[in-house]
Protein backbone atom coordinates (compact mmCIF):
# COMPACT_ATOMS: atom_id res chain seq x y z
CA UNK A 1 0.00 0.00 0.00
CA UNK A 2 1.55 3.27 -1.11
CA UNK A 3 0.50 6.87 -1.42
CA UNK A 4 -0.15 6.59 -5.17
CA UNK A 5 -2.66 3.80 -4.56
CA UNK A 6 -4.31 5.67 -1.71
CA UNK A 7 -4.50 8.86 -3.73
CA UNK A 8 -6.17 7.04 -6.64
CA UNK A 9 -8.58 5.27 -4.30
CA UNK A 10 -9.51 8.48 -2.44
CA UNK A 11 -10.07 10.31 -5.72
CA UNK A 12 -12.38 7.56 -7.05
CA UNK A 13 -14.41 7.73 -3.83
CA UNK A 14 -14.56 11.52 -4.10
CA UNK A 15 -15.63 11.64 -7.75
CA UNK A 16 -17.59 8.32 -7.71
CA UNK A 17 -16.02 7.59 -11.09
CA UNK A 18 -12.87 5.95 -12.41
CA UNK A 19 -12.94 8.24 -15.43
CA UNK A 20 -13.23 11.49 -13.49
CA UNK A 21 -10.63 10.30 -10.96
CA UNK A 22 -8.20 9.60 -13.80
CA UNK A 23 -8.80 13.08 -15.23
CA UNK A 24 -8.15 14.73 -11.84
CA UNK A 25 -4.95 12.72 -11.40
CA UNK A 26 -3.78 13.21 -15.00
CA UNK A 27 -3.67 9.44 -15.47
CA UNK A 28 -5.37 6.99 -17.80
CA UNK A 29 -8.44 5.12 -16.58
CA UNK A 30 -6.68 1.72 -16.91
CA UNK A 31 -3.83 3.05 -14.70
CA UNK A 32 -6.30 4.05 -11.98
CA UNK A 33 -8.14 0.73 -12.25
CA UNK A 34 -4.84 -1.14 -11.94
CA UNK A 35 -3.91 0.76 -8.76
CA UNK A 36 -7.29 -0.03 -7.18
CA UNK A 37 -7.03 -3.74 -8.08
CA UNK A 38 -3.51 -3.88 -6.65
CA UNK A 39 -4.71 -2.23 -3.45
CA UNK A 40 -7.64 -4.65 -3.08
CA UNK A 41 -5.36 -7.65 -3.66
CA UNK A 42 -2.83 -6.39 -1.11
CA UNK A 43 -5.50 -5.80 1.56
CA UNK A 44 -7.65 -8.81 0.68
CA UNK A 45 -10.76 -6.63 0.63
CA UNK A 46 -13.23 -5.40 -1.98
CA UNK A 47 -13.06 -1.64 -1.59
CA UNK A 48 -15.40 -0.32 -4.33
CA UNK A 49 -18.69 -1.43 -5.81
CA UNK A 50 -20.96 -0.13 -8.54
CA UNK A 51 -24.38 1.33 -7.85
CA UNK A 52 -25.92 2.08 -11.21
CA UNK A 53 -23.53 4.35 -13.10
CA UNK A 54 -21.53 5.42 -10.05
CA UNK A 55 -18.83 3.82 -7.90
CA UNK A 56 -19.21 3.78 -4.10
CA UNK A 57 -17.04 2.37 -1.32
CA UNK A 58 -17.88 -0.85 0.45
CA UNK A 59 -17.85 -0.97 4.25
CA UNK A 60 -14.13 -1.79 4.11
CA UNK A 61 -13.66 0.98 1.56
CA UNK A 62 -15.31 3.54 3.84
CA UNK A 63 -12.94 2.60 6.69
CA UNK A 64 -9.90 2.75 4.40
CA UNK A 65 -11.03 6.08 2.92
CA UNK A 66 -10.92 7.76 6.36
CA UNK A 67 -7.37 6.53 6.91
CA UNK A 68 -6.35 7.38 3.35
CA UNK A 69 -7.45 10.98 3.74
CA UNK A 70 -5.58 11.32 7.03
CA UNK A 71 -2.43 9.78 5.54
CA UNK A 72 -2.59 11.94 2.43
CA UNK A 73 -3.09 15.06 4.55
CA UNK A 74 -0.08 14.12 6.69
CA UNK A 75 1.98 13.52 3.54
CA UNK A 76 1.05 16.97 2.26
CA UNK A 77 1.97 18.53 5.59
CA UNK A 78 5.30 16.68 5.58
CA UNK A 79 6.05 17.88 2.05
CA UNK A 80 5.19 21.45 3.02
CA UNK A 81 7.37 21.24 6.12
CA UNK A 82 10.30 19.83 4.14
CA UNK A 83 9.91 22.64 1.62
CA UNK A 84 9.90 25.21 4.44
CA UNK A 85 13.02 23.65 5.94
CA UNK A 86 14.68 23.64 2.54
CA UNK A 87 13.85 27.30 2.03
CA UNK A 88 14.92 28.29 5.55
CA UNK A 89 11.40 29.27 6.60
CA UNK A 90 11.13 26.79 9.47
CA UNK A 91 13.47 24.87 11.73
CA UNK A 92 15.45 25.68 14.84
CA UNK A 93 18.71 27.55 15.42
CA UNK A 94 20.46 27.60 18.81
CA UNK A 95 23.07 30.30 19.39
CA UNK A 96 25.50 30.62 22.30
CA UNK A 97 26.99 34.10 22.72
CA UNK A 98 29.18 36.06 25.06
CA UNK A 99 27.37 38.68 27.12
CA UNK A 100 28.70 41.66 25.19
CA UNK A 101 27.11 40.65 21.91
CA UNK A 102 24.00 39.20 23.56
CA UNK A 103 23.29 42.53 25.25
CA UNK A 104 24.61 45.20 22.91
CA UNK A 105 24.63 43.70 19.39
CA UNK A 106 22.11 40.92 18.94
CA UNK A 107 18.74 42.35 20.10
CA UNK A 108 18.11 44.36 16.92
CA UNK A 109 19.43 41.55 14.73
CA UNK A 110 17.26 38.93 16.43
CA UNK A 111 14.23 41.14 15.89
CA UNK A 112 15.10 41.56 12.22
CA UNK A 113 15.62 37.82 11.79
CA UNK A 114 12.30 37.01 13.45
CA UNK A 115 10.48 39.45 11.15
CA UNK A 116 12.15 37.91 8.09
CA UNK A 117 11.79 34.27 9.23
CA UNK A 118 8.82 34.01 11.61
CA UNK A 119 8.68 30.23 11.26
CA UNK A 120 12.21 29.65 12.57
CA UNK A 121 12.63 29.02 16.29
CA UNK A 122 15.75 30.90 17.41
CA UNK A 123 17.19 30.25 20.89
CA UNK A 124 19.93 32.36 22.48
CA UNK A 125 22.09 31.36 25.46
CA UNK A 126 24.58 33.74 27.09
CA UNK A 127 27.84 32.32 28.43
CA UNK A 128 31.54 33.05 28.70
CA UNK A 129 33.84 32.40 25.76
CA UNK A 130 35.03 29.02 27.04
CA UNK A 131 31.46 27.95 27.75
CA UNK A 132 30.39 29.06 24.27
CA UNK A 133 33.11 26.83 22.82
CA UNK A 134 31.96 23.88 24.92
CA UNK A 135 28.34 24.30 23.84
CA UNK A 136 29.28 24.41 20.16
CA UNK A 137 31.74 21.52 20.47
CA UNK A 138 29.08 19.29 22.07
CA UNK A 139 26.26 20.39 19.71
CA UNK A 140 24.39 22.09 22.54
CA UNK A 141 24.51 25.16 20.28
CA UNK A 142 24.57 25.30 16.50
CA UNK A 143 26.50 28.57 16.38
CA UNK A 144 28.70 30.44 18.82
CA UNK A 145 29.66 34.11 19.08
CA UNK A 146 32.76 35.00 21.08
CA UNK A 147 35.91 37.13 21.15
CA UNK A 148 39.14 36.28 19.35
CA UNK A 149 41.01 36.23 22.65
CA UNK A 150 39.47 32.77 23.06
CA UNK A 151 41.21 29.95 21.15
CA UNK A 152 38.93 28.85 18.30
CA UNK A 153 41.37 26.89 16.11
CA UNK A 154 39.28 23.71 16.27
CA UNK A 155 36.25 25.47 14.72
CA UNK A 156 35.33 27.22 11.52
CA UNK A 157 35.41 30.88 12.54
CA UNK A 158 34.04 33.89 10.67
CA UNK A 159 34.99 37.45 11.78
CA UNK A 160 31.96 39.65 12.35
CA UNK A 161 33.22 42.94 13.78
CA UNK A 162 36.08 44.52 15.66
CA UNK A 163 35.78 45.50 19.32
CA UNK A 164 38.26 47.29 21.56
CA UNK A 165 39.12 46.81 25.20
CA UNK A 166 38.85 50.21 26.87
CA UNK A 167 39.92 51.55 30.24
CA UNK A 168 37.05 53.62 31.64
CA UNK A 169 36.72 55.94 34.64
CA UNK A 170 34.13 58.32 36.03
CA UNK A 171 34.19 62.01 34.94
CA UNK A 172 35.65 63.05 38.32
CA UNK A 173 38.68 60.75 38.00
CA UNK A 174 42.08 62.45 38.00
CA UNK A 175 42.83 61.16 34.49
CA UNK A 176 39.43 61.97 32.98
CA UNK A 177 40.31 65.51 31.90
CA UNK A 178 43.30 64.50 29.80
CA UNK A 179 41.60 61.26 28.72
CA UNK A 180 44.78 59.23 28.99
CA UNK A 181 46.69 57.17 31.54
CA UNK A 182 49.23 54.39 31.73
CA UNK A 183 48.52 50.85 32.84
CA UNK A 184 51.24 51.34 35.41
CA UNK A 185 49.31 54.28 36.90
CA UNK A 186 45.96 52.48 36.77
CA UNK A 187 47.47 49.43 38.46
CA UNK A 188 47.82 51.55 41.61
CA UNK A 189 44.04 52.12 41.72
CA UNK A 190 41.09 49.79 42.45
CA UNK A 191 40.18 47.64 39.47
CA UNK A 192 36.54 46.66 39.16
CA UNK A 193 36.91 43.39 37.27
CA UNK A 194 34.28 41.83 35.09
CA UNK A 195 34.54 38.29 36.38
CA UNK A 196 32.54 35.13 35.96
CA UNK A 197 33.81 34.65 32.40
CA UNK A 198 37.21 32.94 32.45
CA UNK A 199 38.31 34.06 29.00
CA UNK A 200 37.56 37.76 29.63
CA UNK A 201 39.17 37.75 33.07
CA UNK A 202 42.32 36.15 31.62
CA UNK A 203 42.28 38.64 28.76
CA UNK A 204 42.19 41.68 31.06
CA UNK A 205 44.81 40.39 33.48
CA UNK A 206 47.13 39.47 30.61
CA UNK A 207 47.08 43.09 29.41
CA UNK A 208 48.57 44.21 32.71
CA UNK A 209 51.00 41.30 32.76
CA UNK A 210 52.40 42.31 29.38
CA UNK A 211 52.94 45.83 30.78
CA UNK A 212 54.82 44.30 33.71
CA UNK A 213 52.35 45.42 36.39
CA UNK A 214 49.73 43.75 38.53
CA UNK A 215 46.34 45.39 39.09
CA UNK A 216 44.58 45.68 42.43
CA UNK A 217 41.25 43.90 42.02
CA UNK A 218 38.87 45.76 44.33
CA UNK A 219 35.55 44.29 43.18
CA UNK A 220 34.76 41.36 40.91
CA UNK A 221 31.28 41.32 39.38
CA UNK A 222 29.66 39.07 36.78
CA UNK A 223 27.52 41.81 35.21
CA UNK A 224 28.80 44.45 32.79
CA UNK A 225 26.00 46.78 33.83
CA UNK A 226 26.95 46.40 37.50
CA UNK A 227 30.61 47.11 36.70
CA UNK A 228 29.65 50.28 34.83
CA UNK A 229 27.49 51.53 37.68
CA UNK A 230 30.36 51.00 40.15
CA UNK A 231 32.75 52.94 37.93
CA UNK A 232 30.24 55.76 37.53
CA UNK A 233 30.11 56.02 41.34
CA UNK A 234 33.88 56.48 41.46
CA UNK A 235 34.66 53.15 43.13
CA UNK A 236 37.44 52.35 40.68
CA UNK A 237 38.25 51.90 37.02
CA UNK A 238 37.37 49.03 34.68
CA UNK A 239 38.53 47.42 31.48
CA UNK A 240 35.45 46.88 29.32
CA UNK A 241 34.49 46.15 25.70
CA UNK A 242 33.87 49.30 23.69
CA UNK A 243 30.59 47.79 22.51
CA UNK A 244 29.35 47.83 26.09
CA UNK A 245 30.13 51.45 26.95
CA UNK A 246 28.99 53.41 23.90
CA UNK A 247 25.81 54.74 25.55
CA UNK A 248 27.62 55.89 28.72
CA UNK A 249 30.46 57.49 26.77
CA UNK A 250 28.00 59.40 24.59
CA UNK A 251 26.18 60.77 27.67
CA UNK A 252 29.41 61.47 29.54
CA UNK A 253 28.84 59.23 32.56
CA UNK A 254 31.93 57.18 31.64
CA UNK A 255 35.20 58.46 30.20
CA UNK A 256 37.42 56.19 28.06
CA UNK A 257 41.17 56.56 28.51
CA UNK A 258 43.90 56.19 25.94
CA UNK A 259 46.65 54.00 27.36
CA UNK A 260 50.09 55.53 26.97
CA UNK A 261 52.10 52.38 27.70
CA UNK A 262 50.10 49.81 25.73
CA UNK A 263 48.95 49.41 22.14
CA UNK A 264 45.30 49.79 21.22
CA UNK A 265 43.74 46.59 22.49
CA UNK A 266 41.47 45.10 19.88
CA UNK A 267 39.68 41.80 19.50
CA UNK A 268 37.53 40.38 16.77
CA UNK A 269 34.05 39.10 17.49
CA UNK A 270 33.82 35.70 15.79
CA UNK A 271 30.99 33.48 14.66
CA UNK A 272 31.98 29.83 15.08
CA UNK A 273 30.56 26.41 14.29
CA UNK A 274 31.89 22.87 14.22
CA UNK A 275 33.79 22.01 11.06
CA UNK A 276 31.57 18.97 10.49
CA UNK A 277 28.33 20.83 11.23
CA UNK A 278 25.54 20.54 8.69
CA UNK A 279 24.51 24.11 7.93
CA UNK A 280 20.74 24.06 7.65
CA UNK A 281 18.96 26.71 5.55
CA UNK A 282 17.70 28.33 8.78
CA UNK A 283 21.26 28.51 10.14
CA UNK A 284 22.48 29.87 6.82
CA UNK A 285 19.83 32.59 6.93
CA UNK A 286 20.96 33.72 10.39
CA UNK A 287 24.64 33.58 9.45
CA UNK A 288 24.00 35.62 6.32
CA UNK A 289 22.15 38.26 8.33
CA UNK A 290 25.10 38.59 10.74
CA UNK A 291 27.55 38.85 7.87
CA UNK A 292 25.55 41.52 6.07
CA UNK A 293 24.96 43.63 9.17
CA UNK A 294 28.28 43.16 10.99
CA UNK A 295 31.06 41.69 8.93
CA UNK A 296 33.92 44.06 8.11
CA UNK A 297 34.84 44.57 4.46
CA UNK A 298 37.03 41.76 3.26
CA UNK A 299 36.19 39.45 6.16
CA UNK A 300 36.23 35.74 5.45
CA UNK A 301 36.42 32.29 6.96
CA UNK A 302 39.31 31.61 9.26
CA UNK A 303 40.30 28.03 9.92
Amino acid sequence: MDLHQLRAFEKVVETRSFTRAAERLFLTQPAVSHQIRSLEQELGQVLLQREGRTVVPTDAGQVLCEYARRLLRLAEEAEAEMAALRDGESGKVTVASIGTTSTYVLPDLLHEFRVQHPGVQLSLHTAGGEEVKEMVAHNAADLGILGSHTDTREFTAVPLLTDYTMAVVCPQHRCAARRSASLALLAEEPLILLGGWRSWESHVLSLFARAGVRPKVHLQLDSIEAVKRMVERGLGFAMLPQLAIEAEVSTGTLVPLKLTDAPLMRRTILLIHRRDKHISPAMRGFMDLLRVRLQPAGGGDRA
